[in-house]
């Protein structure tokens, strides 16, 4: 009897995971065809875009058609590479060096992590603090950072202790892995610290202290299984950012990986090859360890099949409209009854930071209407030429100019408005889209219909952010005829929807979730037997408990989005879009001035050390990244002190 119990359940969970695999392999094939679907030219032609999804069948089910193109820049001319060569050369190439970044980040984060806990409080706080720094950092600024300490190396020993640049057959690891894995590291090792200060709360740790037992020994046999498997199923957010690095750090080291062959190929066979090709393994890695330890018993689920909820009482509705209990429901959601609420500074302060950058900004197009000088050459008194562009920070150009002499300040006074408000924008709708899908999602969907969001939202780990969104907003946003034939407000409009409802499937899973924590308080279900309408249980009960980590997800999505927006200024996605010069087809003008733009430098700034270039958009993300940080880890203090 038990025997069969265990291969039926085995059974089901095969089906399961088959199930979430075909609708992950789906998804990828939607996606690979939308770009026909958001051509200029054709903008949402649906008929082409059935027409290509079929053509896409036919090249799948044609082994003749299993190819990627590739441009051979010696002879101009594309070449087929078949998809075994691709999987044994490119493939193979990033696939190891992602993993071994990955448990790299994994086993260094575990064993600071492990350090840091047997630390006295000054070091861990000392620690976190630093970490907070580090975690600002985009990820590609780690690939200056580490070219600068090589570089200086060299002039001082005359020993260059790592490669940088992938030419011909020579293939880089040591420096892309170190650079990939810094990111990870920081998230593992905070996750690390979370977890074990978890465990150490558990009242198992006062028996196994009263038996004698070391905080070593507690932490090595007690804390760290659990620590371990709890990591596990939290990597996934982890694995889903360092695929985007990954994306950035080929494109910086000009590693002929993943991108590379992206971006010679962008047609929905290459497309859907590529993207499943990184989809699969980690998907199946996942799928199998879960299915082993056990998920279902793990993880959060929803507790009603279905809710059959009125959505309004006249009587409930009458009692909402109440001024004082307007004001009760507003106080307790967006204030804490204390003293010190206005005084929580760790949250107040960066936000005024970053108002102020926006209002620098506002003031200065209202003063100069977004002027950017042009300096090409720069003479002395007696009229000799002493520069020419790009020019070096000086008294003349403060921060120095980009290679076609545009004064980098400037161009940083007029875009940080675009950025700040453009990602404000971004966040809010992705938030707001999700709290309104998820009301959807715990109270009209049934178990099956859920299980489908949430092997979408588990599917969308395993492919990177970036990689998506610059397969979607390339055919939208790059202009190779010079003529628009789509208004600026139009192709913003797109790529604000299009970077918002990217990540809506993760988004409306996670506030899912935490409704159904709320759901299960006993009070909540007591008011739902008693005849609670669907807006009263959620205005009086799930917003109050809700707010602080909607806030917080807020927060956390506009991090990812600034972090996107770097991802795509260095892979040439300009917000608002571009368009190739006539006379330098090579070169793409932005249409508005935006600091994500002027990271599209970066890899030239790598390759001829003027990192003046660099260093000032580089330093306005950091800022607005470690603000927003700071911001988010105020609210998840807030969270605690008030036991949600």
């Amino acid at each position: 009897m038990f025997r069969g119990r265990w291969e039926s359940s085995i059974m089901s969970s095969f089906v399961s995971v088959l199930f979430k695999f075909l609708l992950g392999f789906i998804g990828i094939m939607l996606i690979s065809c939308t770009p026909v679907l958001l051509t200029i030219n054709d903008t949402f032609d649906f008929s082409k875009y059935f027409n290509t999804f079929v053509g896409l069948l036919k090249d799948l089910a044609d082994p003749s058609n299993w190819h990627l193109s590739n441009f051979n820049s010696s002879t101009f001319e594309k070449r087929e590479i078949s998809f075994l060569k691709y999987f044994k050369g490119p493939y193979l190439y990033s696939l190891s060096v992602l993993i071994i970044s990955i448990l790299l980040s994994f086993f260094t984060a575990l064993i600071l992590a492990f350090i840091t806990m047997l630390s006295n409080r000054k070091i861990k706080k000392n620690v976190l603090q630093i970490t907070k720094i580090l975690e600002s950092f985009p990820d590609f600024s780690y690939v200056f950072l580490i070219q600068m300490v090589v570089v200086q190396v060299y002039i001082t020993t005359g020993y260059r202790i790592l490669s940088f640049y992938s030419l011909g057959g020579n293939l880089v690891y040591v420096a892309p892995i170190v650079c990939l894995s810094v990111i990870p590291t920081l998230l593992f090792f905070k996750l690390f610290l979370l977890l074990y200060k978890e465990e150490l709360n558990q009242p198992y740790v006062e028996l196994a202290k009263s038996k004698g037992l070391t905080k070593v020994e507690i932490l090595i046999w007690h804390c760290s299984p659990n620590a371990l498997k709890s990591a596990f199923f939290q990597s996934k957010s982890i694995i889903w950012l360092t695929l985007s690095s990954l994306v950035i750090i080929e494109y910086l080291f000009g590693m002929k990986g993943i991108l590379y062959y992206l971006r010679a190929d962008f047609s929905p066979t290459g497309l859907t090859f590529i993207l499943f090709s990184v989809f699969a393994p980690f998907f199946i890695f996942y799928s199998f360890v879960e299915v082993l330890v056990d998920k279902g018993n793990i993880e959060r689920n929803v507790i009603f099949e279905k809710f059959n909820l009125p959505f309004l009482h006249k009587q409930q509705l009458r009692s909402l409209l109440k001024i004082s209990n307007i004001r009760n429901s507003l106080s307790s959601i967006f204030m804490n009854r204390s003293s010190n609420r206005f005084k929580r500074w760790d949250i107040i302060l960066p936000l005024l930071i970053v108002l102020g950058l926006l209002s620098i900004s506002f003031l200065y197009t209202i003063l100069f209407h977004d002027q950017i000088d042009q300096i090409n050459y720069i003479y002395n008194e007696d009229g000799k030429l002493i520069s020419r562009a790009p020019h070096p920070p000086s008294k003349n150009v403060f921060f120095g100019t980009d290679p076609y002499g545009y004064s980098i300040l400037q161009q940083l006074l007029v875009g940080m408005k675009y950025t700040i408000l453009l990602t404000l924008i971004i966040a809010t709708i992705g938030v707001v889209a999700g709290y309104l899908l998820a009301i959807v999602y715990v109270f009209y969907m049934n178990n099956k219909s859920r299980k489908v969001i949430n092997a979408i939202a588990d599917g969308m780990h395993f492919l990177p952010l970036t990689l998506l969104v610059f397969i979607l907003l390339n055919p939208v946003l790059i202009n190779s005829t010079g003529v628009w034939s789509t208004t600026l407000t139009e192709r913003l409009v797109v790529q604000i929807l299009i970077m918002s409802i990217i990540v809506l499937p993760v988004t409306t899973s996670s506030i899912g979730n935490e409704m159904n924590e709320t759901l299960k308080k006993e009070y909540v279900q007591n008011s739902v037997i008693m005849g609670g309408s669907l807006t009263w249980v959620i205005w009086k009960h799930i917003n109050p408990q809700l707010w602080t980590k909607l806030v917080l997800f807020w927060t956390q999505h506009i991090v990812q989005v600034l972090q996107m927006f770097v991802h795509l200024g260095i892979l040439s996605i300009f917000v608002g879009g571009a368009a190739y010069y006539a006379d330098t087809p090579y070169r793409l003008k932005p249409d508005i001035s935006e600091i994500s733009g002027m990271i599209a430098i970066s890899r030239d700034v790598f390759v001829t050390k003027q990192f003046w270039m660099i260093i000032p958009p580089l330093f306005v993300f950091m800022l607005l990244i470690y603000c927003f940080n700071l911001i988010a880890d105020g609210i998840s203090k807030k969270s605690i002190a008030k036991g949600m």
